[in-house]
């Protein structure tokens, strides 16, 4: 029962900083077998769980301010990877690796439909993000508004990406699945 305990509460502490932000990079031990190699996990990509080969991504790779996200096949391209800063709260900030720029609702706005685009990263609860369980997957609810990331009109590549009401239970155009990317861009 002690044994059981402790490796419990192993595993709560390394989610919890993991979570956080506070522990390093997730790197495999090696054991000094042939062909083993470590990874670092630092960057992630946001698959629709409905179709996890649909990602957040950064239309025509811009850089600019206001550039909107839309869903798109993935690729493996840096404007579809983000990183994570994590904030009070449980929040995020997710940092495009392409562009350096934040996920962001387009004008701090609370109304369904906002467009949602990036932005020079500040400090505005418009860039910041937190992971709700639900389902097979997580539903990412901006802290301005407490909306849902969307993709517009349903599933469909090219779609814009808005924030709106959350369904409860999950839709198929607003839960997503954060899935760690092997940092070889």
């Amino acid at each position: 029962m002690r044994k059981q305990w402790a490796l419990g509460a192993a595993v709560v502490a390394m989610s919890t900083g993991v979570l956080s932000g506070t522990a390093g990079p997730a790197v495999a031990a090696d054991s000094g077998g042939a062909g083993l190699r470590s990874i670092v996990a630092q960057q992630f990509t946001l698959r629709l769980a409905s179709d996890a080969k649909q990602v957040a991504n950064i239309r025509g790779a811009g850089t600019a301010d206001g550039v909107p996200l839309i869903q798109y096949p993935w690729s493996g391209a840096a404007n579809e990877r983000w990183e994570a800063d994590s904030a009070l709260g449980g929040y995020y900030r997710f940092k495009s690796v392409s562009s350096g720029k934040c996920i962001n609702v387009a004008g701090g706005g609370n109304a369904n439909g906002a467009q949602v685009i990036q932005y020079t990263c500040g400090s505005a609860d418009n860039e910041l993000w937190k992971f709700v369980p639900v389902g097979t997957g997580y539903q990412v609810v901006a802290k301005s508004s407490g909306k849902c990331l969307n993709v517009a009109g349903g599933v469909g590549v090219g779609n814009a990406l808005i924030q709106y009401d959350c369904t409860s239970g999950g839709a198929p155009n607003d839960v997503w699945l954060p899935v760690w990317e092997p940092n070889n861009l």
